[in-house]
Formats: structure tokens, sequence, C-alpha cells
């Protein structure tokens, strides 16, 4: 019974040492493949991310707000140094006793969340590795009339250098955005996010990132 027992152990150990080195192997092609510019499979990346990313438990003391506009993350565009996505925001409201109180403005959640979200871009999508992103955040309103408009409230640009610099545990989000590329909307002014924009949807790739560098 014991040399049974060394037997299979022995081939657990093989089997689980095989699917980890099959593993490495096939993320180093993938990865090989999207720096030669592959860029349907780049995407298709990005995209899994995002789902992932939407399948996460919340952080512990994560503002609701913030959470729901981090998974309403969609891809604009990217090639294999750019990567720009969309978020929608709303305002931080909670119940508070009995009533529902707007504890946070709209313009906090959304400076919270590009920053997060440019980190993610940056250091969480597996096989990519961007030199510069681009976060561009909406908020939704219902008119007098019934319709609902969508207005940017926030666009901002960041390089991984830029990145490699930026106190993300540290500053508060304003202050990091400050370091950045950033335009925020403010009474008698539009953002317009194509405007200088890293990265158009059906652009062709960038023949250097240096030249886009935020």
């Amino acid at each position: 019974m014991i040399v049974l027992g060394v037997i299979v152990v022995v081939a657990l150990a093989l089997l689980v040492g095989f699917i980890i080195v099959q593993s490495a192997f096939s993320h180093r092609h993938w990865r090989h493949v999207i720096a030669e510019g592959d860029t349907p499979t780049l995407l298709a990346a990005v995209e899994e991310a995002l789902e992932t990313f939407r399948g996460l438990r919340p952080p512990r003391g994560m503002p609701p707000a913030d959470w729901r506009a981090l998974q309403s993350a969609a891809l604009v565009a990217a090639d294999r140094d750019r990567c720009r996505v969309s978020v929608l925001a709303e305002p931080d409201i909670r119940v508070v006793g009995t009533a529902r109180r707007e504890v946070g403005p709209v313009e906090a959640v959304a400076r919270r969340v590009v920053v997060r979200m440019a980190e993610r871009l940056l250091y969480e999508i597996p096989l990519a590795r961007f030199e510069a992103v681009q976060v561009d955040v909406y908020t939704q309103y219902r008119s007098p009339d019934g319709a609902i408009t969508t207005d940017c409230l926030l666009s901002t640009q960041v390089s991984r250098t830029r990145g490699a610099e930026t106190e993300w545990d540290e500053q508060e989000a304003a202050a990091i955005l400050a370091t950045w590329r950033t335009r925020e909307r403010a009474p008698g002014v539009t953002i317009d996010p194509d405007e200088r924009a890293i990265i158009m949807p059906g652009e062709p790739p960038a023949a250097d990132a240096g030249n886009n560098e935020p």
C-alpha cells in the first residue's frame, strides 16, 4: 500500500508539473504573438481580462459606486503599445438610516475609478504590456424631456514611465491625476475624449509608442 501511495503521489506531482510547464509555454507563446503585432489576439486578451475583473469580489471598503464603474469598463481601442477604455460613473449614493443620500459626487467617483482602471491596464492585463493607456469616464442623466444624455466627465492618459513614478497607494486620486495628462469637465467646459486621444478605434498600430507618450 505504501508503494502504491508513493506511485500515486509521484504521478500526481508529474501531472501537476506538466500542466504548469505547458501553461508557461502557452503563456510565452501568446505573449510573443501579441508582441509581434497580432491585434485580434490582443483585443481578445483585453476583453477576457475585463470580463475577469467583472467577476472579482469588490475589495473591502471600496465604495459601491466605484465598483459598479469599474465593472462597466468597455474596450475602446488597443494595439501592442496603447490601450483605451471607457467607464460609466454615477454619484456615490447610499442608504443612510432609511433614506438614500448622495455621500459623494460623481466627479469624486470618476477620479478614483480612472486611477484604478489605469493601474489595471498597465499592470494587470495578462499577455499585454502597454506603454500608454487612456481612460475616459462618462456619466448619464435624464433630461426634463425624458431623454438620456451621456457626458464625458474626465479623460486621462498616462505612460508606463509615468506610472512607474506614481505613488498609487500613497496619494489621493486628484493629486495623481494632476501629474498625468488629464482633462476634467467644468462649468462651460466640455470634454471630447477623442481630441488628442492616444488611439482611436480602427487606427493602425503606432510605429513608435514613444511618439505618443502622455
